[in-house]
């Protein structure tokens, strides 16, 4: 655990990748088993904790604000998608799965201060 809050600009980079994979995949399958849904809600868990270690670490404090943007973005998006109250094209959730993926990755390698 301590070694993902560490790295947690991978940690998130990587989930938000993941997620993005998962959303491109979901619709080819022809069945989708009761767990595959489920990883919707795994997805926005991991990015939670991961947004939440990079913005207090990162050295920039516009990137604060840009990755809880971001990752409330993608959370509606996704509960959207799960209980369908509002028809967005999947486009949009495509689009802030990389975002957020891009976030974490520019703050990894421009936002990172020691001193």
């Amino acid at each position: 655990m301590r070694k993902i809050l560490k790295h947690s600009d991978i940690f998130g980079a990587t989930s938000s990748a993941l997620c993005l994979l998962h959303c491109i995949v979901t619709p080819f399958l022809f069945f989708v088993p009761f767990w595959w849904s489920g990883l919707n809600f795994a997805f926005i868990f991991v990015s939670l904790f991961a947004v939440y270690y990079s913005a207090r670490k990162t050295s920039r404090k516009i990137m604060k604000p840009l990755f809880w943007v971001g990752f409330l973005v993608l959370s509606f998006l996704i509960l959207n998608e799960e209980y369908g109250t509002l028809h967005i094209p999947e486009l949009a959730t495509y689009i802030a799965a990389s975002n957020l993926a891009f976030l974490h990755i520019y703050n990894l390698k421009y936002c990172q201060c020691d001193d």
